[in-house]
């Protein structure tokens, strides 16, 4: 399988727990939320203790930063309550007013607002989500990962017009792939490689363990591949 290599957009938040509320701040003329709409969310935060306000459906988001929240949340939970805010405009607009918090989706914990996808992406990756959901931390262990001299000479030269950035990858319970150049993240797990740093979540680092990073070429053109133990071709 390839991979292309590009840089992720940049100016989202990602702020910490304990500083969460970090995206811009409704303006106080947008603060007031109809009752009967509390009180819906209300009902919603009581009956279920993980609640996902997001665009389209767990098996269907229709927003890249829904889906981004999910697959974080699939990996941990077999079950959570989530608010399709498309099919409802009262929730779309009075869950941004109830939080003060301007963006969706949002999740919310035990009746607390978490945040939206980027801090719902870093909590997971340096094992605060774990803990705020009562699970296990993560095992950081760095996976062993081999990358030839081509891969890495393509990586390399990719770096290099992307000054500041780190390597990213991510690997899908379906051993679906992507490399991304962006900053490092405090919470990323790091894997050291032909003298590169490959930046990891929890659940991508358990699927990397003893892959191998090529540079291919093909009639669809060059990129990067993986292979995993034990397969016999990329």
């Amino acid at each position: 399988m390839t991979a292309t290599l590009k840089p992720l957009p940049t100016g989202t938040c990602r702020a910490r727990r304990g500083a969460l509320k970090c995206a811009p701040a409704l303006p106080d003329t947008a603060m007031s939320i109809a009752p009967e709409t509390r009180a819906r969310i209300d009902a919603l935060l009581q009956q279920h203790r993980v609640v996902l306000f997001m665009k389209g459906t767990r098996q269907q988001p229709q927003c890249g930063f829904s889906a981004a929240t999910t697959n974080v949340l699939n990996e941990l939970l077999p079950d959570y309550h989530t608010v399709n805010v498309l099919e409802d405009m009262d929730l779309r607009e009075g869950i941004k007013q109830y939080g003060n918090w301007p963006t969706i989706p949002q999740l919310y914990i035990g009746g607390e607002l978490v945040g939206g996808a980027d801090i719902v992406r870093q909590m997971y990756a340096s094992g605060e989500l774990q803990q705020a959901l009562g699970l296990p931390p993560p095992d950081r262990t760095p996976p062993t990962i081999t990358i030839t001299d081509k891969a890495a000479e393509a990586i390399r030269a990719g770096m290099q017009e992307n000054p500041g950035m780190a390597l990213h990858l991510q690997i899908g319970p379906d051993r679906n792939a992507g490399f991304q150049l962006a900053p490092a993240g405090a919470g990323d797990i790091v894997s050291e490689a032909n003298g590169l740093g490959i930046h990891l979540d929890p659940a991508s680092a358990q699927r990397a363990r003893g892959i191998k990073i090529d540079w291919v070429e093909t009639v669809q053109g060059a990129g990067l591949s993986l292979s995993y133990p034990g397969s016999t071709g990329h």
